[in-house]
Parts: structure tokens; sequence; C-alpha cells
């Protein structure tokens, strides 16, 4: 049974859901899984009460659950962004219907974006060019750093990418289409 109303509510024992409550690490991995892809707003919900009990001090996320944390908000405002800007369009889904799809238009043409594959690439693009560059320990903090650096508080919207974080994820997506009109579409990674 899911509630009419999304609204959890941040606790030092975990975020309750009217009378269940779920742990913070929990919440964590819900949102890395994609459980709020399609529901954005209600993800930011949860990430207020993460943020919440940080703050109160009734939790201290690891840096693995901190790059989670913030990998997920940005990439969450990327797409909300792009969905103010540029709407969505249907794109076929596997069990034969269409899914609504968030549009990146850039200099070298448009392509639907999803959450999931946004965050993949910046796991990839990011924390794992700093890991394997600088080590674990710093390519974490450096990693952490930069996805603090390309989201900025905003007083009407709450968070909005900085200049830094709209020049990333442009230059992103128009190598990308343009690699797809150079060189067509990459084949699909082996999931094992």
């Amino acid at each position: 049974m899911v509630d009419s109303v999304f609204s959890p509510e941040p606790t030092s024992t975990g975020i309750r859901f009217g009378n269940r409550v779920i742990g913070y690490s929990v919440a964590v991995r819900q949102l890395d899984d994609g459980q709020y892809d399609k529901r954005i707003p209600d993800g930011m919900d949860l990430l207020a009460c993460i943020l919440e009990a940080v703050e109160s001090g009734w939790i201290t996320l690891s840096i693995e659950k901190q790059i989670i944390v913030w990998r997920w908000l940005l990439v969450a405002v990327f797409i909300t962004e792009e969905l103010e800007k540029n709407g969505t369009i249907d794109v076929a889904n596997e069990q034969g219907g269409f899914d609504a799809a968030v549009i990146f238009s850039g200099k070298h043409g448009a392509i639907s974006v999803y959450p999931a594959p946004e965050r993949f690439t910046l796991a990839n693009h990011v924390e794992g060019c700093a890991i394997q560059k600088y080590g674990l320990k710093i390519g974490q903090q450096l990693a952490l750093r930069m996805y603090q650096d390309m989201v900025v508080t905003d007083n009407e919207r709450g968070f909005k990418l900085s200049p830094l974080g709209r020049e990333g994820f442009d230059m992103l997506h128009d190598s990308f289409i343009k690699q797809i009109q150079t060189e067509g579409m990459p084949d699909m990674p082996v999931m094992h």
C-alpha cells in the first residue's frame, strides 16, 4: 500500500513513513538503486531527510554514502532542469510500450537522458578517474568535492546546477552526441 501523500519524516532512528521506519542506509541504497528515478520530487524529500539527520548528528555518512547522495542529487537536478527546458519524448521500451524520456538538447543535437545511466556515467568518469589517478582515499574526496561544486542552492528552486555543473553535463552530452553522429551508436555493454 502506498501512502496517498509521500511525507517522509527524519527521526533519530530512521525515516518514518506513517507507521513504518526505514534506516538511513536503506534510504541511501534506495536512491542509488533508482527507486526514485521516476519520482524525483519524492527522492528529494527522502534526500532532505538524510541531510537533516546528518545535520542533527543522528548519523554520519561514510565517504561512499556521501558520494552516492551527492551523485544522486546532481543527476536529479540535471534531469529536472532538462525536463523544464526541453520536455520529454516517448521512447519505445522493452515491454512493447513507451516511456517518457527527458531530452537533453545541446550544440550537436538532442538525446534522451535517464537518471541511472547518468549516475553510472558520473561514477565512471568522475569517481573512477579520480580514484585511478589519486588513489582511493584522495580520489573519493576529490570526486565528492567536484559533485558538491557542481550544484548550488537557489532561493527559488532549492538546488540548481552551478556553472561548473552545467559545463560538465553539456560537455559530456555534446561529445557523446558528436560521437554518435560520427561513429554510430556504441555497442551496449554486456551485463554479467
